[in-house]
């Protein structure tokens, strides 16, 4: 996929419309392409402004004076329409509008929590397929080279100091790597003779640590790392990942940002 292309696909892309085949190509070409990734972070940003612009309008609020004005313009009815009449039916209104803005609400939030699963279940793939028995197709890369080739948060979690889990805790690499299409910032550890993988990229983030499995093997717990997404994986009890990612995550979220 060329330049051209992807920045026909921008705005599809910016609001996941596109077919996943797609999206993982425009993924592929945004990673060795600059311009590009560029051009779709100012893409995102300019949405995510018109999106707190229209939330904060005072203009966009109705007026407290809305159900006097809307009773003088309805037009005569054979019965007189009270007040009373005109605010209830204001309220059914607001009521519907609610009910509906709720849904809009429980739709996006499912996409976003059917998102962060797909995306844990490839961190998990990372972590076997790198950490464990190493069989990436593409050969992982320092994340100083990263941070020089794609930026944040790779720069960051170069310097990342993690905090003490126990005293038998060892950090035994540090890198960016790509797993299915996505690349991640990778650092491995060995805690209680396991080896852990806090996994570190873009993506659609809880509001607070959380397991993504339920006595699954590995066990997969997700955290916010700032405006990126991470994860703890690790052959542990659901226990261990989530106080790991406990532990991990304020700290990171504070470096990342």
């Amino acid at each position: 996929m060329d330049c051209r292309r992807v920045r026909e696909l921008a705005d599809s892309y910016l609001s996941e419309q596109l077919l996943v085949e797609t999206n993982h190509e425009v993924l592929a070409h945004v990673e060795t392409c600059a311009a590009c990734r560029a051009e779709l972070a100012m893409r995102q940003a300019v949405r995510d402004k018109l999106r707190t612009a229209f939330a904060g309008a005072e203009e966009l609020r109705p007026r407290s004076d809305f159900a006097a004005e809307l009773a003088d313009r309805l037009r005569p009815m054979p019965r007189p329409v009270s007040r009373r009449a005109v605010v209830k039916s204001w309220w059914a209104v607001a009521a519907s509008l609610v009910l509906t803005t709720a849904g809009g609400l429980f739709v996006r939030e499912s996409r976003s929590r059917s998102r962060l699963l797909a995306l844990a279940r490839t961190a998990a793939g990372d972590h076997q397929n790198c950490a464990i028995t190493f069989a990436l197709t593409e050969r992982p890369i320092p994340l100083e080279e990263a941070g020089r080739r794609y930026g944040a948060p790779y720069v960051q979690l170069a310097t990342f100091a993690l905090p003490a889990l126990d005293e038998r805790t060892e950090t035994l690499d540090r890198h960016s790597c790509v797993y299915d299409g996505r690349r991640f910032g990778h650092v491995v550890l060995r805690y209680r003779g396991a080896v852990v993988s806090l996994l570190v990229t873009d993506g659609d983030r809880p509001d607070a640590p959380q397991l993504e499995t339920q006595g699954g093997s590995p066990a997969i717990a997700s955290l916010p790392a700032g405006r990126f997404v991470a994860f703890v994986v690790a052959d542990l009890p659901d226990g261990d990942v989530l106080r790991i990612a406990r532990i991990v995550a304020e700290p990171l979220a504070t470096h990342l940002g």
